[in-house]
């Protein structure tokens, strides 16, 4: 608790939602534009300018971000995205991974500027040909969080974006979500550690993970990817959540039980809902595949759930 209350205090972050994003739910590189970041006046959001560059080769990409990012300058717009006196020591891709070796002065920002440098450092090089994560570094040591612990490798996966929607401020969280087992006859956990934003209910992040699907090899989506989310609600201890009729009409091939009680455990799981209503297209009256009546409150289930072993 500490630590969410801590981030929620100090993380404020605003990314652009839109076309400009580089890297999909599924991880796969997207075709768009590549961007550079920028920090607007207030220091409150990042904002993009198009990078342009001959270079195909993942190394000479890497390099020619780096000395774009080292030659930003500020304006009364915008601010570059390193501060004075914070400067890229080092980019190294080893194995798909960047590390970004950056000078001592990164760790004199304060929290909230330091989150912000932090997503476009992020969001600006895993855009780039065969990098798919960002490890920080300063002066040789790894980043760590307030806690000491290291923050470890992130891609833009870890600040949880909602389509078509700014996001204004970033707080820490962690989610123990449950997806479909390899077999499809089980539920398993998978917990997720992201930057979400502050301006949604937590309960509607939730339905957004699960949308995103797992990252856990062995595991399988219980939501269509297409999935319209119209509304999540929490009132009195009930969740309320309206999906678009792909909720029904694009069901995954898996047991009905196993889809409705990844989307129950998952919002029940670390959080004030005690039970939850589906509807579909605001319309609770609905058969799920003419198995589950959805003209229901549906209460946590974890006879579902596979147990890790030890």
């Amino acid at each position: 608790m500490k630590k969410n209350l801590e981030w929620a205090l100090l993380l404020f972050c605003l990314l652009f939602i839109g076309g400009c994003t580089s890297v999909s739910s599924s991880g796969e590189k997207d075709k768009g534009a590549l961007m550079q970041y920028y920090l607007n006046s207030e220091e409150t959001k990042l904002v993009t300018e198009d990078f342009e560059t001959e270079k195909t080769q993942a190394a000479d990409q890497v390099a020619a971000m780096k000395e774009t990012i080292s030659g930003q300058k500020s304006t009364k717009e915008r601010l570059s995205l390193l501060p004075e006196g914070v400067s890229i020591l080092e980019c190294r891709l080893e194995n798909h991974q960047l590390i970004l070796n950056l000078s001592s002065a990164y760790s004199d920002m304060d929290r909230a500027r330091e989150i912000l440098v932090r997503a476009g450092l992020v969001k600006s090089f895993v855009q780039l040909e065969n990098v798919d994560e960002v490890l920080i570094q300063v002066e040789g040591q790894e980043l760590k969080n307030s806690d000491g612990q290291s923050v470890g490798p992130m891609d833009t996966r870890d600040f949880v974006e909602t389509e078509g929607r700014e996001i204004d401020a970033y707080q820490y969280g962690t989610f123990t979500l449950y997806f479909a087992n390899e077999e499809g006859d089980g539920l398993v956990r998978e917990v997720r550690k992201v930057y979400y934003s502050t301006s949604v209910p937590m309960e509607r992040e939730v339905v957004e993970l699960l949308v995103q699907g797992p990252l856990t090899d062995g595991a399988q989506a219980t939501m269509p990817s297409n999935l319209g989310i119209l509304s999540v609600n929490l009132s009195d201890g009930i969740a309320y959540v309206n999906l678009d009729n792909t909720f029904v009409s694009g069901a995954l091939a898996l047991p009905d039980d196993l889809i409705i009680y990844s989307l129950v455990n998952s919002l029940v799981e670390g959080s004030g809902v005690e039970r939850v209503q589906i509807s579909v297209n605001g319309e609770t009256n609905v058969s799920f595949r003419n198995t589950v009546d959805l003209n229901q409150f549906f209460e946590e289930n974890l006879a579902l759930v596979e147990e890790a072993d030890e």
